[in-house]
């Protein structure tokens, strides 16, 4: 129970801080979007069944954004809903970001001692920009997780190498470390009309650690 209302003390401040920053700010500007998704797979890891949509929605002053990241199944039964909210800072081509996992039920409804502000798991991760490889370190806090993933370009391909250590309860590797995503991907715009063209994407993702493999296509809006 500690644990959990220090993470929402956390969060409260967080959220507090940003909202302030946001709301005095004149240049503030607001965007959104969403994909949908043959299936959810996340670092290696697939969460629910079938396609998803994955909305979001942002809103930024500066190098400073606040932000709300879901995915929700397109059937009743495909599972993997989840609610992320989230807070990020720039320094040029270095980023901190804090974010708060959490999954609701069916309709929305969180279960007992659990809710938006008061998640499963609380994120702090680090980005950098080194020349042409893009570096993302990520710690979560309850299961003292750490992720570290280095990603590039090949030409059309962008690629990723992900590797995960599991300090406490079995999350990336089942407790180990070592190896546990890689990505090939790439991305294509399909012309609808002079003006508009509709954002694809696909990739094969490799989980060397549980042996799993899978095909995901995507589309942006």
């Amino acid at each position: 129970m500690k644990k959990l209302k220090n993470k929402s003390l956390i969060m409260t401040t967080v959220l507090i801080t940003v909202f302030t920053c946001l709301t005095t700010n004149k240049s503030t500007a607001q965007d959104l979007g969403a994909d949908l998704v043959s299936s959810y797979v996340w670092r290696g890891t697939q969460f629910g069944s079938g396609a998803h949509i994955q909305p979001w929605v942002s809103l930024s002053t500066g190098n400073l954004e606040f932000g709300a990241w879901g995915s929700f199944p397109t059937t009743a039964s495909g599972g993997g809903n989840e609610l992320d909210l989230y807070a990020s800072y720039s320094f040029g081509s270095f980023g901190l970001t804090v974010t708060n996992y959490t999954f609701p039920g069916e309709g929305g409804a969180y279960s007992s001692g659990e809710g938006l502000l008061e998640g499963d798991y609380l994120e702090l991760s680090g980005s950098a920009e080194l020349g042409p490889i893009n570096l993302l370190i990520g710690y979560f806090t309850e299961v003292e997780a750490l992720y570290i993933e280095a990603s590039f370009s090949a030409g059309p391909v962008d690629i990723a190498l992900g590797y995960g250590n599991d300090s406490g309860d079995a999350w990336y590797v089942n407790g180990g470390s070592g190896l546990s995503n890689i990505s090939l991907g790439g991305t294509k715009d399909i012309k609808i009309s002079e003006n508009y063209s509709l954002p694809v994407f696909g990739s094969l993702v490799y989980n060397p650690n549980s042996e799993a493999a899978f095909l995901i296509f995507g589309v942006s809006f």
